[in-house]
């Protein structure tokens, strides 16, 4: 893709160009897999975003792009324009870039390869063609517009080569700030999900903790919605937002919420190196966390009891539990979840879930936030068994009070 340099900026050891581009160019030019950053969420809904049809035929202003072109800039000397490797990839505007991408591809369709039918009108001709249409990967809403204007003399010439696009290029980030730029540029827009923020932050570790639970499997919320999950969950099935938040309660030994300021607090903490990853894990620590994962699911055969795992609230009060006591004793992390593991038959067998369901179904949901109750009870259940002062069967809504601190 030819772009032409109209400035450029420097942050620290990061440069950014802000280029031109015809509009045909940067959408034919876009990457096959360019919906698959990582960074990235899915695709999602906005109204605004599916009406781009009208910003395009009316040749309007469409925001500027940012990308990511690589880790070393291109010499402009001397010339100010440049061709982008095609590996670039969308930093900010993913969802516009989608669906030019879907307009260019309708509009290709029906310039290319459509026999269109002038004895029918076109909306006419846009029903008769829906189940075929959608067969393709077409939208008959966008099929229907593209098909209007292309009887009236306008395609790809009058929508994509007469329009310009402005993006800004970045070269020399690192991936944490990469996620930061995101998060930031994001902050405008359609909040990016919360549990997608998370993820992106403990990255790093996602391919170890993946490698760590196999055969399991871990999903992302981009894959995967936690709620979506937790409903339909089965034995081996790992929730990554889930395990994240499970994991921080167990290094802080209390509560973690991992909500927005969270999220803000890990991925921007001031002083530190800009260039460092967005977080510092003893590895130790995290392979015996999958370890004692694993090992609990294992043991939770029944149906009843996978679903119970499958929420984000046990998770988080069992690992808090385990850190409290490894904070508050004289063992290490590793070997407070080896002392866990060991008594994780008498745990499942002390557990009462039966009485969990009840205990929670009561809660008056008008007078309580039932997640922080369901992690604090869990919480202070673990606690009390690892303590040894669990005799029987667990009364879920009758435990004693334990050191359940709650960290945003």
């Amino acid at each position: 893709m030819k772009l032409t340099v109209l400035d450029k900026f420097s942050e620290g050891d990061a440069l950014c160009f802000l280029c031109k581009t015809s509009l045909a160019d940067y959408v034919d030019g876009l990457p096959e897999n360019f919906r698959e950053f990582y960074i990235q969420r899915g695709i999602v809904t906005n109204r605004f975003l599916d009406n781009l049809w009208d910003t395009l035929s009316a040749q309007r202003h469409i925001p500027p792009i940012v990308l990511v072109g690589g880790q070393t800039a291109p010499d402009l000397s001397p010339t100010k324009d440049f061709e982008l490797p095609a590996d670039f990839k969308v930093l900010d505007g993913l969802q516009r870039s989608h669906r030019l991408k879907e307009i260019w591809d309708t509009v290709a369709y029906i310039e290319n390869e459509f026999a269109d039918d002038l004895s029918l009108n076109v909306p006419q001709l846009t029903r008769q063609k829906a189940i075929d249409l959608r067969k393709r990967g077409i939208n008959p809403q966008i099929f229907q517009k593209a098909l209007g204007a292309h009887r009236e003399g306008n395609g790809r010439e009058f929508l994509f080569r007469r329009n310009t696009i402005w993006l800004e290029v970045w070269f020399g980030l690192s991936e944490a700030a990469q996620i930061q730029k995101m998060l930031v540029l994001n902050a405008g827009h359609k909040s990016v999900n919360i549990k997608h923020q998370i993820e992106l932050i403990f990255w790093s570790r996602f391919e170890k903790l993946q490698a760590e639970l196999e055969p399991g499997k871990v999903f992302r919320e981009k894959d995967k919605s936690s709620i979506s999950y937790s409903k339909g969950r089965q034995q081996g099935e790992y929730h990554f937002a889930h395990l994240i938040s499970a994991f921080v309660s167990l290094l802080d030994g209390a509560l973690v919420t991992t909500n927005a300021e969270y999220s803000a607090d890990q991925a921007f903490p001031g002083e530190r190196d800009p260039d460092e990853t967005l977080l510092d894990v003893d590895d130790r620590v995290l392979r015996a966390f999958a370890h004692t994962v694993a090992a609990l699911d294992r043991k939770l055969q029944t149906d009843e009891g996978v679903r119970w795992l499958g929420r984000e609230v046990v998770l988080v009060g069992i690992f808090g539990a385990i850190g409290a006591v490894a904070r508050s004793g004289s063992e290490g992390k590793v070997e407070a979840l080896q002392d866990f593991d060991a008594k994780i038959p008498q745990f499942i067998q002390n557990l009462n879930l039966h009485g969990f369901e009840r205990w929670r179904n009561n809660l008056e949901l008008s007078k309580v936030n039932i997640g922080n109750v369901n992690r604090r009870e869990v919480f202070n259940a673990t606690l009390q068994f690892l303590k040894g002062k669990t005799q029987g069967m667990i009364q879920w809504g009758n435990i004693g009070e334990g050191a359940a601190d709650v960290a945003s």
